[in-house]
């Protein structure tokens, strides 16, 4: 339903097949963002984007909560002197950092590109002993680095919104392994929750987050072909810890630093809920965070419009004792229009009621995630709950499909390189040299192998031709 002679920019002018495009009208056309704000990657959340992003924000919430995770809240602020108590950190954030000093103020900050700055001094001054872990917390931000890649929003901005972080103190090496396998739990199940199949991945550690040990990183596959990081897990071990001096005493007074963990994401979360599952008509949002489930339009005229209003009325209220979240449309437009509106905006389902379907006393059901429609009868209504289960489930195993079907092993260069082009991310042995992951990255610029399988798995290195046991995944990269 692509709009060809449409002019007003909230309106959905090409089909997904032209992915950057598409994508930039989709965010105004469905009320998600406006870049129209002058500064360069820095956008405005329009009211239905942020009801999305709340929702994904209101279950990690509960996730964490469940957890024994506290949230809090940070400076934005961060003192140049903080930022300088890691050199590998501050070296790979400095040039990004946004610099502030206030009036006559000497001392300089910088806007916080990531948590640890501004948390880790207090950590030093909360924790004493053994009792005072596990320290478990978390914020919900904003972090500002400055891009100077293009931007694009929710994919790369300069202001990164709505970013949670957690950071957790332990005090051995084993608890804070846990933990950390305990956070991509908690990560599988926020993206099921978007319905969305990740794809995760071990970093190799010469790529890992400054002073990490280990990463589990989460990615997901967008329409261009590219891969998208979405998610990170990182095992600071102790050089955080020393950095900043966070020691406690054991049982027996021995000092000793603690063992840290720290885990990220956020708004990457709604970019690929609205690239992978979108389409030529807009979005498609799994009822699980869309903020409105059911769509109910009214079909008709100057007659019998309080008639059909007050059925409409009547099915809305009933939806909502099920605890399905329903919004009506009476508007004085065209149904097509109304039509229109809402699949732009992904509604999971729509129901239609018009005169006839008032005498034959049942809803004409149509699905936003294959279009399938469906007359119900009125007395059958409490089967709508099962359907929006089954178009969340629908689209998660899209998903699967979509990603697996993406992913061709090859065991030479050549062949890596007819897979790349072909928009499709190569599965290859790597031996775990830096060496050969460069030679790898030096096939194209933006190709990356940005991670190894979970699993273990004994081959021979595409590059070198040495002994392997790692699987790494190669694509083109944001």
């Amino acid at each position: 339903m692509v709009k060809k002679d449409i002019k007003q920019a909230n309106e959905l002018m090409v089909g997904k097949s032209r992915f950057s495009e598409w994508y930039s009208q989709i965010l105004l056309a469905a009320d998600i963002i406006d870049k129209r704000y002058s500064v360069k990657g820095g956008n405005v959340w329009l009211n239905y984007g942020y009801g999305v992003m709340l929702n994904i924000k209101k279950y990690w919430d509960e996730l964490f909560h469940a957890e024994g995770i506290k949230e809090m809240y940070f400076p934005l602020l961060v003192p140049i002197s903080y930022c300088e108590k890691n050199e590998k950190w501050w070296k790979g954030f400095k040039n990004q950092a946004f610099w502030v000093r206030g009036g006559a103020e000497k001392e300089e900050y910088i806007l916080r590109p990531t948590g640890e700055p501004a948390m880790y001094p207090m950590f030093k001054t909360w924790i004493r002993t053994f009792g005072d872990l596990p320290l478990k917390i978390y914020e919900t931000v904003s972090s500002f680095r400055y891009e100077t890649k293009q931007t694009r929003p929710l994919i790369r901005d300069r202001e990164i919104t709505v970013w949670h972080e957690i950071h957790t103190a332990h005090s051995t090496q084993e608890e804070a392994e846990k933990e950390a396998l305990n956070h991509k739990k908690m990560y599988d199940k926020i993206w099921e929750k978007c319905a969305l199949s990740p794809l995760v991945v071990r970093k190799p550690l010469f790529e890992c987050f400054p002073g990490a040990i280990g990463s589990f990183e989460y990615y997901n596959l967008m329409p261009n072909g590219k891969v998208m990081e979405n998610g990170s897990i990182n095992n600071l071990g102790q050089a955080y810890a020393k950095k900043f001096g966070i020691k406690f005493k054991n049982n027996t007074g021995k000092e000793d630093f603690a063992w840290m963990i720290c885990t990220g994401n956020g708004a990457r979360l709604l970019a690929a809920v609205i690239s992978v599952h979108g389409d030529d008509n807009g979005l498609i949002l799994p009822p699980e965070i869309a903020p409105i489930q059911v769509v109910i339009i009214p079909i008709f005229n100057k007659k019998n419009k309080n008639k059909i209003f007050k059925k409409v009325d009547s099915i809305k209220k009933e939806l909502e004792k099920l605890g399905i979240r329903v919004q009506t449309d009476l508007r004085d437009e065209s149904a097509g229009k109304k039509f229109y509106d809402w699949e732009i905006k992904g509604v999971p389902l729509r129901i239609e009621i018009g005169p006839r379907d008032m005498v034959k006393k049942s809803v004409m059901l149509v699905r936003r995630d294959n279009k399938v429609k469906k007359i119900m009868k009125e007395t059958q209504l409490k089967q709508i709950v099962k359907i929006l289960d089954n178009v969340q489930k629908n689209l998660l195993e899209n998903s699967n499909k979509e990603l697996r079907s993406s992913i061709t092993k090859v065991d030479n260069l050549k062949k890596l390189e007819t897979v790349l082009k072909k928009n499709k991310m190569g599965k290859v042995f790597w031996c775990g040299s830096e060496s050969c992951w460069d030679k790898i990255k030096a096939i194209e610029e933006g190709v990356e192998l940005f991670g190894t399988d979970l699993k273990s798995v004994k081959g021979k290195c595409v590059v070198c031709g040495k002994d392997s046991e790692e699987f790494g995944y190669v694509a083109n990269t944001y």
